[in-house]
């Protein structure tokens, strides 16, 4: 099989610190190194902090809609900051490395920091920003479409869709990015915990099965990384368009884009996939939770807005797949298309972006009640939750990071 293990280093397990280096926040230069961007470090009084390196702790974090909660992080349509944060949409982060190339596409969150790849061609980049705000750090650039992105103790791990590769770089960005996997095919979504780290690769174009589709796996041995380097031949489907991915401890749930439409699920110690549902018209994304699998079916092309759909089904696969939410005459939009998804155990909603609308909705998981507004407008795309938040990547120009109250 082919492959390209390059790694040839032992990986820090530390805990990821913010990084200490200037860079630029959309319009607002973070501070020099040991800088505080939350105040109460570098001699600032708690709650107060320097925001543009002069020492001078000028910076109110609990009443300064420009910096609430962290240096740079901004309160959206005049909202206003209070020590509990801003009583809206905050950006974390926009416009980073430069807004040409800024379009952010997937999100994942680990450890307190959220890590983003954005950019559609050759000057693509993988970032990282604290969950409150603060310093941007580039921890690659370059990257050509970088797309799936995945984060363990060892490191960060994603998709370059033009480059046909899973790259890795360390969380502080202090390494050279290495190519870790290369395939003559795309590859697309990426997933991993301590234990493993997984991909899709895609044969032929988007939605179309082709020899070489796969599930590959890459084990976090003691070792890591090690001699066998990355498995693709943990899952091969020769009649499959692999998509995005998601992980529980002991399955891969992964989407097939084909014409046939399957969500499926793999075992992890032995590649063995039942089906859990058919028939869905091109399915996107998808997440999981302890009891059910969730994905998004977003219409091609021209399609009919009739094909786009949330929907779930028992991870078991005991019963048929249903829809959470499908458009209505009662919602006045046209032409929705959801595209991301994300759910919490701890929380009684799905959360979507929508395309098409374009907006940030949730509804109840059991698909009662209406679906609810969470925010309207730019271009959102990956979501997340963590702790009392949801967050989300602005594809579009000058793309940015933003988050809201759950």
């Amino acid at each position: 099989m082919r492959q390209a293990f390059q790694v040839g280093l032992m990986l820090s397990v530390a805990v990821a610190t913010a990084s200490a280096c200037t860079s630029v926040l959309g319009d607002f230069t973070m501070g020099e190194p040991g800088a505080s961007s939350s105040g109460g470090s570098s001699g600032c009084p708690m709650g107060m902090a320097d925001c543009n390196g002069d020492t001078l702790c000028e910076v109110n974090l609990h009443d300064d809609p420009q910096n609430c909660g962290a240096c740079g992080a901004v309160c959206l349509d005049e909202g206003m900051c209070s020590e509990s944060g801003c009583s809206g949409v905050t950006e974390i982060a926009r416009g980073f490395p430069t807004p040409e190339d800024a379009n952010a596409r997937l999100l994942v969150i680990y450890q307190d920091e959220v890590y983003w790849t954005a950019g559609e061609g050759a000057n693509g980049s993988v970032q990282k920003v604290p969950i409150l705000g603060g310093s941007v750090t580039l921890l690659a650039a370059g990257q050509n479409a970088p797309y799936g992105i995945a984060v363990n103790q060892q490191g960060v791990f994603w998709s370059n869709l033009n480059d046909t590769n899973v790259m890795w770089v360390d969380r502080e960005g202090q390494e050279t990015p290495k190519v870790i996997y290369d395939s003559n095919h795309a590859t697309l979504g990426v997933a991993a915990d301590e234990s493993d780290v997984f991909w899709a690769q895609r044969a032929a174009g988007i939605g179309v099965p082709g020899r070489g589709s796969l599930i590959g796996k890459i084990a976090m041995l003691d070792a890591w990384p090690n001699d066998e380097g990355a498995n693709d031949d943990f899952h091969e489907d020769d009649k499959a368009s692999p998509h995005l991915i998601a992980l529980d401890a002991e399955h891969v749930y992964w989407v097939d884009r084909s014409a046939r439409g399957t969500v499926n699920r793999t075992r992890r110690d032995t590649g063995d996939t039942v089906e859990l549902a058919d028939e869905q018209p091109f399915p996107y994304a998808i997440a999981v939770d302890e009891t059910f699998v969730y994905w998004t079916n977003s219409p091609r092309g021209n399609d009919t807005d009739q094909q786009a759909a949330l929907m779930r089904a028992p991870k078991d696969g005991s019963q048929e797949a249903m829809a959470i939410w499908e458009p209505s005459e009662d919602d006045d939009v046209e032409h929705p298309s959801p595209d991301c998804i994300a759910v919490d155990g701890n929380d009684d909603y799905v959360y979507w972006t929508d395309q098409g609308t374009p907006r940030v909705l949730r509804r109840r998981k059991d698909g009662r009640g209406r679906q609810q507004v969470l925010y309207e407008g730019g271009a959102p795309r990956g979501i997340a939750l963590h702790g009392g938040f949801v967050f989300w990547v602005e594809e579009k120009s000058p793309g940015g990071v933003r988050k809201l109250p759950r």
